[in-house]
């Protein structure tokens, strides 16, 4: 058993295989030949056998014990994700996979989160597609942040701290010019702005933030938290609830509450 080092995607640009999953040395030789009906076939073979899917990394890192939570945000993920060929903004799903490795696997994370909380609160279909484009494109921003900055394997400095807090309002000035929803620009220049004021870019406090971003907010912090990075190491997602629940004054208590409620 091996695990697989990169995404694989056929050629309609629909992802077969994601970055860290369970696979075998056969399957990736034979998905690196890019013959389509061949990996379309091996893939469907191999997550029959083993009952995979593409965010299975992120179910056992969220420790998720009820896999059909993950079904309708995974639903929802591919209608965003795998039609984006045909939408203006494919071109950041694709130049996020390939600027930084784990900044497209935390969009897709950060995007599943979001949708788990959002269906559990009732969102409308409309609602969780809009929230789920947002949350995929929160990080659009970075594109425009130096790649040294974002992989430093230490603390930012002053200067670097302030160039990485520009990415928000960053990434307005890259997606303005799509057509894309309100609803989903609100999170992209708010899902660092926290209930007590304390946030960027604009120093927002309660009502002040849209319902979207509060939620966006949470599963930012939660994804960080349980993920690797160049700088820290993954910490469990109990630790990352913990974190949450201290800092109560920063995030919204009922969507912590339905977070917590889905894991248990």
């Amino acid at each position: 058993m091996t695990y697989a080092k990169k995404n694989y995607y056929n050629q309609n640009g629909i992802l077969l295989l994601a970055k860290g999953t369970k696979t075998t040395d056969y399957i990736i030789e034979e998905l690196s030949k890019n013959e389509e009906h061949k990996q379309e076939a091996l893939i469907n073979s191999h997550l029959k056998q083993s009952k995979a899917l593409p965010l299975i990394t992120f179910g056992e890192k969220m420790n998720i014990r009820n896999k059909h939570v993950l079904k309708y945000p995974t639903k929802v993920l591919n209608t965003i994700i795998f039609g984006s060929k045909l939408n203006p903004w494919w071109i950041f799903a694709n130049t996020l996979n390939n600027y930084v490795d784990w900044l497209y696997t935390h969009s897709i994370e950060v995007a599943a989160i979001s949708l788990m909380i959002a269906a559990k609160w009732g969102y409308s279909e409309e609602e969780l597609w809009k929230l789920g484009l947002g949350a995929f494109l929160h990080d659009a921003g970075k594109l425009l942040v130096p790649r040294d900055i974002i992989q430093k394997d230490g603390p930012l400095n002053d200067s670097e701290r302030d160039y990485m807090k520009q990415h928000c309002e960053l990434g307005i000035s890259l997606l303005e010019p799509f057509n894309i929803p309100k609803e989903c620009m609100d999170i992209v220049l708010q899902h660092h702005e926290r209930l007590d004021g304390k946030g960027y870019p604009k120093g927002l406090k309660g009502n002040e933030i849209s319902r979207n971003a509060k939620i966006v907010m949470i599963a930012d912090v939660v994804d960080a938290i349980i993920s690797n990075r160049p700088y820290k190491s993954a910490q469990t997602i109990d630790a990352a609830i913990g974190i949450l629940k201290s800092d109560e004054e920063k995030y919204s208590e009922e969507f912590v509450t339905v977070l917590c409620t889905i894991l248990e």
